[in-house]
């Protein structure tokens, strides 16, 4: 091989080129980083709200099963923040339809995550009623209401927080 006096033979990369390309790998690497950690966050955000449908559902079907008042369910009425006193079990106790309701109700919300505290939700896992607050930690700040009007439309409302400290909720309507 004959090479002539002014050709000049390059072989590999320059330094240059190198920098160059570890920065638009690290740019890249990045953006995947920050996508992966924004999809992340919104699908713990479809996870909470899945769970606050399903908890709504679960005191409706509560409510169906023990139909008592008129309307239909104006005993399980309760409001955010509220918790019903004097829970007896009643998975292991012959109970009225008014104890089943606040038996329900109790149940509900210590499952809901932010009455983990009261002594009842404590009596029911004690007695396996309810998961140990490890295994079933509810939503955070969890809580609910349930309210009944004059036509016997049940109103269920599960709210909880997200990131941020922003209150989200999930309102489920049933005839009862």
């Amino acid at each position: 091989m004959r090479m002539n006096a002014g050709t000049v033979r390059q072989g590999g990369f320059s330094m240059i080129e190198l920098l160059v390309a570890v920065l638009v790998m690290g740019i890249g690497v990045l953006g995947i980083s920050g996508l992966q950690l924004v999809s992340m966050q919104n699908n713990r955000g479809a996870l909470q709200r899945a769970e606050a449908v399903q908890l709504a559902y679960d005191v409706l079907d509560r409510i169906r099963a023990n139909p008592i008042g008129a309307p239909v369910g104006t005993p399980y009425q309760i409001a955010v923040g509220d918790f019903p006193g004097g829970v007896i079990d009643c998975t292991a106790n012959n109970c009225t339809q008014a104890q089943m309701a606040a038996f329900d109700l109790g149940v509900w919300k210590c499952t809901l995550g932010d009455h983990h505290a009261e002594s009842d939700c404590d009596d029911l896992r004690d007695a396996e009623v309810i998961a140990p607050e490890d295994a079933q930690p509810g939503l955070p700040e969890g809580d609910g209401s349930v309210a009944v009007d004059a036509a016997g439309v049940i109103t269920v409302t599960v709210q909880w927080s997200e990131r941020g400290n922003q209150t989200r909720s999930v309102t489920v309507s049933s005839q009862g």
